[in-house]
């Protein structure tokens, strides 16, 4: 009776054991939900969204001549996921729709794994500075020191975000509502005679100032390289006026000396 009552009891306990890690096994999941909507009232849509359980995110909204929307990006809780898709059905009609999940639960073991390993080495390069005798070793020993600790602790950054991709689905909602179109009212033969009056003097009246314009552009760049044309000849033509002056200067000068020299003698 007591192996019958122990067998029992061992059993209980290893179904329970493998129930648990199953559970945990499932909730290791990153699941990603598209819902694309066309709703009849955005505010109504948005309202229910926001009401939903978990957190955004984040959001945006939009709006055009022909649709208005907004784009919502939510975690629910893993238990609360299938309500939560069934009520975001009933919000209108559904245009496209896309459920992707993976496991991490490997990922999350083989960064377990590695962080322990280097938490090990660090352990024992940690002595190893400690009883190092030599300068030599004591950098070297440093360096892989620093170098290990930094890969730890980038695995320890990767084992928190997958942790975190598997606390409940991500469900990307956009949300659009087609805007009626109302067509113009078709103008009356006067309506379209004065309009065509107006934009007739809107463009003389934008083609006259834009000549205006070129003219002035114009003329100002006609004086201004006149200006710099003129200067330029009247620098060119005082240094020319110096140059012929010593020119004439220098024969009348050797002319004074041979007079000198001939009354000289």
């Amino acid at each position: 009776m007591r192996k019958i009552i122990a067998c029992t009891v061992f059993s209980v306990f290893v179904f329970g054991a493998f129930t648990t890690a199953q559970a945990e096994e499932l909730r290791q999941l990153s699941q990603t939900y598209t819902i694309n909507i066309e709703v009849d009232c955005i505010e109504t849509a948005v309202e229910i969204v926001r009401n939903l359980p978990g957190h955004n995110l984040d959001s945006s909204a939009f709006f055009d001549s022909w649709r208005t929307g907004a784009d919502f990006r939510r975690r629910v809780p893993a238990e609360t996921f299938r309500d939560v898709q069934e009520t975001l059905r009933e919000l209108g009609d559904v245009t496209f729709e896309s459920e992707v999940a993976s496991h991490l639960g490997a990922q999350i073991f083989d960064t377990e794994v590695r962080i322990t390993a280097l938490s090990q080495e660090i352990d024992r390069l940690t002595e190893m500075m400690v009883a190092s005798d030599t300068l030599e070793v004591l950098i070297a020993v440093n360096d892989r020191l620093t170098h290990v600790s930094w890969e730890r602790d980038s695995l320890i950054g990767r084992r928190n975000v997958l942790l975190t991709e598997s606390v409940g689905p991500i469900i990307h909602i956009p949300l659009i509502e087609l805007l009626e179109w109302v067509p113009p009212e078709p103008q009356g033969f006067w309506e379209r005679v004065t309009a065509a009056f107006g934009r007739s003097v809107t463009n003389s009246r934008v083609g006259f100032e834009n000549f205006i314009v070129f003219i002035a552009s114009t003329i100002l760049a006609f004086v201004l390289w006149t200006a710099i044309l003129g200067a330029v000849g009247f620098g060119t033509w005082r240094v020319a006026k110096r140059k012929l002056k010593r020119m004439k200067a220098k024969p009348l000068h050797f002319e004074k000396n041979n007079e000198k020299e001939d009354n000289a003698q």
